[in-house]
């Protein structure tokens, strides 16, 4: 995939442009290419970035076989369809069936983007030592070896008779994560193409355990995730509703965070439905809903038209963090002009209140007396997108 962005209001800042935040970055497979150094300002550390865009990716190579419904395999690099990876991934992933249960094993070495409005070449997602980590007496761990990469894996068992649904997963990243889960489900129209009523109830509960050398540096202060300092396991509880009417259809959704559950999974890939980033670059992109003890609630319809070529969406969204609260509604049109090319215009209010002791994208800690913030992220996104 090949993109550019037509126009850069950010270049006019004193720091200079910011963009490849969002469309290009690229600090190598690793990490580090870049050679940010701390003695840079932040006008030579985004000017470094700046010259390593790459507003291409080699997104798609994979090979596919499939007999009947009894086995699948898929390897290489494709978009992904695992609930919490999303993006594109470089790997395999392999199925079995029989009967009604379905049993699948994935594996990823390395995330991309390739979308129309977010594009990002090739990155190990979650990286560790190879030598392992030992504790200190600071109350921390040292690292040892070189930084590896050993892949984010998951296996899931789906029992689906026809109706009902009932599946148990377990995602892992070795020396960062372990994360069981459990879905149950209920789709009243299971072959639901179009015509007439569906109803479709999910909910999900996941429970990701880190390692302890995730939530502490070598000099045994905390790390931070997302403005409050990570924990050493957490919960998620999603509950999914979506009803559909012919071409119409009318979605809630409630996603629950139990302390810093999405420190290192579900922040890359969440089956909530809820809207997870569109924040300032300088907050990280990410929203309140991923923070810690966050709830929302998310309410949507849509349709779609004309042969399916034009849909339509509108979204609300409210949540609430220890670190923020926020609020959004958004619009959303597309239109398939031909098998090559589609376009996308999203029109979004998003308002963030930040409150008194935090400070947005800092990752650490931050004076209590730290006065609160009201930003408005408000924005207007579009995209023109032709595929070959």
């Amino acid at each position: 995939m090949v993109g550019s962005i037509f126009y850069d209001g950010t270049k006019k800042f004193e720091d200079g442009s910011v963009a490849y935040n969002l469309f290009g970055y690229y600090d190598g497979f690793m990490g580090g290419y870049t050679n940010i150094l701390q003695t840079d300002s932040l006008e030579t550390q985004n000017m470094k970035h700046n010259k390593n865009v790459r507003n291409y990716v080699f997104s798609d190579a994979y090979l596919e076989y499939a007999y009947k419904n009894y086995f699948e395999i898929k390897a290489g690099r494709y978009l992904s369809t695992m609930p919490y990876k999303s993006g594109q991934t470089q790997g395999f992933q392999v199925s079995g069936q029989y009967k009604h249960a379905r049993l699948t094993w994935f594996s990823s070495f390395g995330r991309a983007f390739a979308y129309g409005s977010f594009l990002m070449d090739w990155f190990a997602a979650r990286t560790t030592y190879s030598g392992g980590f030992t504790k200190n007496d600071k109350g921390g761990y040292d690292s040892h070896g070189r930084k590896v990469l050993y892949g984010t894996h998951a296996v899931q068992l789906t029992y689906k008779p026809h109706r009902f649904l009932i599946e148990g997963f377990y995602y892992l990243s070795p020396q960062i994560f372990n994360a069981p889960g459990v879905k149950i489900g209920w789709d009243s129209n299971p072959n639901f193409s179009g015509t007439g009523f569906r109803s479709d109830t999910a909910v999900i509960g996941f429970f990701p355990i880190y390692y302890p050398w995730m939530i502490v540096k070598s000099n045994g202060s905390p790390v931070y995730r997302y403005d409050t300092p990570a924990t050493q396991n957490g919960q998620n509880l999603i509950i999914r509703q979506r009803f559909d009417i012919n071409n119409y259809n009318v979605s809630i959704a409630f996603y629950k965070v139990f302390q810093n559950a999405n420190g290192w999974i579900g922040n890359m890939g969440n089956p909530s439905g809820v809207i997870m980033g569109s924040n300032s670059v300088y907050a990280g992109f990410t929203g309140t809903a991923l923070k810690r003890d966050a709830a929302t609630i998310f309410l949507s319809c849509g349709g779609t038209h004309f042969a399916k070529k034009f849909t339509w969406k509108f979204a609300t969204q409210y949540s609430n963090s220890v670190v923020s609260w926020e609020a959004r509604a958004m619009i959303s049109l597309g239109y398939k002009f031909n098998e090559y090319l589609s376009g996308s215009v999203d029109l979004a209010y998003y308002g963030v209140y930040t409150n008194k002791g935090f400070k947005p994208g800092e990752n650490g800690p931050v004076p209590k007396d730290f006065p609160a913030l009201y930003s408005d992220r408000s924005a207007l996104y579009t995209a023109l997108v032709a595929s070959f």
